[in-house]
């Protein structure tokens, strides 16, 4: 049981990684083009602080976090009670993540296939090689995981 553990905390790390890598990208492209990371109008990228990246971000880190809290509960009704809690931000942050690459790809396809701005500020010609799609697999990848260890603490607790 245990292990799953470690494997949510895993996948909700490597979503934190991917998402934190992602951020410092786009604020480096956003600083060489306009010189400062301040400016959130009339730009030709938009600010990284205003892109569904930025949010996903912290959402992978705030989850991230609340996984490592849950592994160090001693007590399995607080520890299930907490991944309730932790599944239910998983399920909002997974909706957030597909709801923002389905607007990308509605714009890619409404385009006809050409080029569109995607989800942190690049040019996109394949919606499904874009931050927005690895970053809503990686929340479904740790919804899945976190939906598992739920299950799994109240077939527990039944059999006790």
């Amino acid at each position: 049981m245990k292990k799953w553990f470690f494997v949510q905390s895993l996948v909700l790390l490597g979503g934190t990684v991917f998402a934190w890598y992602t951020i410092s990208i786009d604020y480096r492209r956003f600083y060489d083009i306009e010189g400062t990371i301040f400016k959130v109008v009339d730009c030709r990228f938009p600010n990284p602080v205003t892109t569904p990246c930025f949010y996903g971000a912290w959402a992978f880190l705030i989850a991230f976090i609340w996984s490592i809290a849950v592994i160090r509960k001693k007590e399995e009704a607080a520890q299930k009670r907490q991944e309730k809690y932790l599944v239910w931000f998983l399920v909002a942050g997974t909706l957030f993540a597909w709801g923002n690459f389905a607007y990308g790809f509605f714009k890619f396809v409404a385009n006809q296939g050409k080029p569109v701005i995607g989800c942190s500020g690049q040019l996109v010609g394949d919606p499904f090689g874009t931050p927005c799609f690895y970053g809503a697999v990686l929340f479904l990848l740790s919804l899945a995981s976190g939906s598992y260890l739920l299950w799994r603490l109240s077939k527990k607790q039944k059999l006790s």
